[in-house]
């Protein structure tokens, strides 16, 4: 909790052998009655809703509903999934992992569920295991993929989160792995080790400079509306509503962070 994340997942699904799903939903419930709350978000990763264990996850979760900020459902390939589930704790929210090829196919529907959905977050490591296909450093497997849960998670306005970086050992290419995300329009990264999280933060917050630079477009864009301008001119740059409409994000989040 004291390791710089935004939030941390309280795994149920793959971290926990078969044999030990009961005893998971113990030791999860322990840490959350016995941890005082804090500004960093507490959030169950159930199993998968088509798994042999999701009917004892949702007896369980409703228990721990008022201790949790949100329910990360794994391995979602249908708008049903995730309305069964977010009525189990309809005063939380859901973030949907996209990790199987049904689930990048139907990213649009399943972010029109009818649930509280805070964000997408693509699942690469059971993706590219079921294509047969292994993760490289340049990423180009996971283009069209990646693409498909940001434009799906655009359309609600919520949050698009990229898939973990495994290798422990090579924080350059962490760093590279993320900035490729955030060009493509991922709003954060998973973490597999609090190592990463410096990294992760780094890339994900805007500079300094980022915030100067959109300060400066909305200043010159009221200026501009003052003249009757809807274009202008901007350090050598054409500058219109979507451009401004970028700096302002660029702000909020900011402000968020």
């Amino acid at each position: 909790m004291a390791s710089g994340a935004d939030a941390v997942f309280l795994d149920l699904e793959d971290a926990v052998e078969a044999g030990r799903k009961s005893e998971a939903r113990q030791v999860v419930a322990e840490f959350l009655t016995t941890t005082p709350a804090s500004a960093v978000k507490r959030l169950v990763r159930i199993n998968a809703p088509q798994s042999d264990w999701i009917d004892d996850d949702l007896a369980w979760l409703s228990t721990v509903s008022d201790l949790i900020d949100g329910v990360v459902i794994p391995k979602v390939e249908s708008a049903d999934q995730v309305e069964r589930i977010a009525k189990t704790a309809p005063s939380r929210g859901v973030m949907l992992m996209i990790e199987t090829a049904r689930g990048v196919l139907r990213a649009g529907d399943i972010a029109s569920a009818n649930a509280h959905v805070l964000a997408l977050i693509l699942g690469a490591e059971d993706l590219t295991a079921e294509l047969g296909i292994p993760r490289t450093v340049d990423g180009e497997e996971l283009t069209l993929a990646r693409s498909q849960v940001v434009m799906a998670a655009a359309t609600i306005g919520a949050d698009a989160i990229d898939a973990v970086f495994v290798d422990l050992k090579s924080p350059d290419l962490l760093r590279r792995d993320a900035m490729r995300a955030r060009a493509l329009g991922f709003r954060g990264k998973t973490a597999v080790h609090p190592d990463q999280i410096a990294i992760i933060n780094e890339v994900f917050t805007p500079s300094a400079d980022d915030v100067a630079k959109a300060r400066r477009i909305i200043e010159a864009d009221a200026a501009a509306r003052t003249k009757g301008e809807g274009a202008f001119r901007f350090e050598d740059r054409m500058v219109d509503a979507p451009v401004v409409a970028r700096a302002r994000r660029v702000i909020a989040l900011a402000e968020k962070l």
